[in-house]
């Protein structure tokens, strides 16, 4: 190289030196903004994106302050790892995060990588097609490993649908819940402004001289409507009217329930991802349910705010998904939450969120009335002559503040009063109880459990309770663990004296990774995803039987076990 060309060592040392003091102060300056941006919320994420805060951020930084003390000394080494990390952090932050600032928190993880490489080239030329060769083989596998990581916390969990999305209309979605006899509710999201809405109901899907309902509820972002008047045991077709257009695109159906003694089918899923669109939904849809039975983590939102707008925007997203919009447009919901729906990993009553979710929860799912604006959103109902208890074990659930007896408690005091006298009434009045509750019963003792393990005196006062009133008409139906399990009555009696064990389906998950939770199940447990369960009930009058099941998105049953209380005198139609 000839002088007139040739950049002094010197020189070369001075750009190299000014490369790595600014990567430094640049990398610190991406630490602190990671740290900061959490503390006081700057980052702001796509729907269901607030995983990025609690799980990917920390991760993400933790590696970059390897990289950051390992460029100290080496720094072609500690470049690599950098740029490995914010490769793999492109994937995220391209997903979860809106996309200037997705834009932002890449740059500030790549741009210390990239000084930290030049400044290695700049101060020793021999290497240069070397460690830019090694970078690239780096930022390579960084991306694929961030593919997938996402894809295997984030991403589908069997087969998607193939259902293509509606076309736009007068409203995002719709969907029904609250059904009785002669009742029902609408809730729906206009996609418009708006100045009045209502809804056209008929027993023909045409909607040949429907019957109109005014928005009885219009507060929020979503428009409900209160169906009064309906006939037993008859199909309704519906559509909302916004503004004098009449959204036939997005018109759905419900089945009031029977006046009398019924046989009928439910559908019980939950754990289902952010978006997901899978094939599972479909089967649901297919099985054809009188009502489809949400036990918990509808989403996994993980919102961690108290901020409602984070989740109209999840809930919005979940509910305008092809496959999953269709089955709400053909069937009534029962929705209960958990953890990740409600506000993040293993919450309790003490969430900061819990006022905006509450607020939410009350905006868009249609219930079967709340004992009050800060109460869990616990509720019941009848079809025929089975009851159905639904409890809330996350926004009353409390480590901290003991119940009245003096020990943790799942579901606080006002609830677990209502849940007793429910079991009570329901055994006298009802053939049949089903006790849906969200989270793993069956389960050793221990503190700070994630199951009715960790609140094993609660759970004892509740069997002793079953025991002492004789409450032998009881089924139980659980999400949460990501498996399908069947318990035949073996393994779920918690009472001092015993004998008094209940039949449980365990059902999970929609659209999540397997796991194990609780057990042991006597019937065994399959962990996975693609999976839901069904509720056969038989009931001609004098015997009711039913048949739980546990069901995969091909339509496959994978256990089953039938079982029918005891025949008791005077056996009732239900409350």
């Amino acid at each position: 190289m000839t002088g007139a060309t040739a950049v002094p060592a010197r020189v070369r040392n001075r750009r190299s030196r000014w490369m790595r003091r600014t990567a430094a102060v640049l990398a610190l300056l991406a630490v602190a903004f990671s740290y900061v941006g959490s503390t006081w919320i700057l980052l702001d994420y796509k729907p269901g994106g607030a995983v990025f805060d609690s799980q990917v951020r920390p991760a993400v930084t933790a590696v970059f302050v390897v990289a950051l003390v390992i460029a100290v000394f080496k720094e072609h080494l500690g470049g690599g790892l950098a740029v490995f990390a914010a490769s793999a952090l492109l994937v995220f932050a391209g997903r979860q995060l809106v996309a200037p600032q997705a834009a932002l928190v890449v740059a500030l993880f790549l741009v210390p990588a990239v000084l930290w490489i030049a400044a290695e080239v700049e101060a020793v030329r021999g290497r240069t097609l070397l460690t830019l060769a090694a970078i690239g083989v780096a930022g390579l596998t960084g991306y694929g490993a961030g593919m997938w990581l996402y894809d295997y916390g984030y991403g589908p969990k069997h087969p998607q649908s193939s259902r293509a999305p509606l076309p736009d209309s007068e409203i995002d979605w719709v969907w029904s819940g609250g059904v009785t006899t002669d009742h029902a509710e609408v809730r729906a999201r206009p996609s418009v402004d708006w100045t009045r809405a209502r809804l056209a109901v008929a027993t023909d899907e045409a909607l040949t001289e429907p019957q109109w309902f005014d928005a009885a509820n219009s507060a929020g972002a979503v428009v409900g409507f209160e169906l009064t008047g309906l006939a037993p045991d008859t199909t309704y077709h519906y559509a909302v009217e916004v503004d004098g257009r009449l959204d036939r695109v997005r018109q759905g159906r419900l089945q009031t329930f029977p006046a009398g003694p019924a046989s009928f089918t439910v559908a019980v899923g939950g754990c289902a991802r952010v978006g997901s669109n899978g094939q599972v939904f479909e089967a649901i849809r297919e099985a054809d349910p009188l009502l489809y039975l949400i036990l918990g983590d509808l989403h996994y939102g993980d919102n961690g705010r108290n901020d409602i707008e984070r989740y109209r925007q999840v809930m919005d997203l979940t509910l305008s998904r092809p496959a999953q919009a269709a089955l709400y447009r053909s069937a009534p919901v029962a929705y209960m939450w958990d953890d990740h729906d409600y506000g993040g990993n293993d919450v309790d009553a003490s969430y900061v969120g819990r006022q905006a979710a509450m607020a939410a929860y009350r905006e868009y799912a249609p219930d079967y009335g709340l004992a009050g604006d800060e109460s869990a959103i616990y509720q019941a109902f009848s079809i025929g002559r089975v009851r159905f208890i639904v409890t809330d074990s996350r926004s009353a659930r409390d480590v901290e503040n003991t119940s009245d007896d003096g020990y943790d408690t799942m579901l606080g005091a006002e609830q677990k009063a209502w849940l007793l006298q429910e079991l009570l009434a329901a055994r006298d009045s009802a053939a049949l109880t089903v006790w849906a509750n969200p989270d793993p019963w069956i389960a050793d003792a221990q503190p700070g459990a994630d199951t009715w393990g960790g609140y094993a005196d609660e759970r004892a006062e509740i069997a002793d309770f079953i025991a002492d009133n004789g409450i032998d008409n009881l089924v139980m139906v659980s999400g949460d663990a990501h498996m399908v399990a069947i318990d035949d009555g073996t393994n779920t009696d918690y009472s001092a004296g015993g004998g008094v064990g209940f039949p449980l389906l365990h059902v999970a998950a929609l659209d999540r990774q397997g796991s194990y939770k609780g057990g042991p199940y006597s019937m065994g447990a399959i962990p996975g995803a693609g999976h839901f369960g069904q509720i056969d009930v038989h009931d001609d009058g004098t015997t009711i039987s039913v048949d739980l099941r546990a069901m995969s998105y091909t339509g496959e049953e994978l256990m089953s076990l039938t079982w029918s209380p005891a025949a008791r005198p005077g056996d009732g139609q239900g409350p």
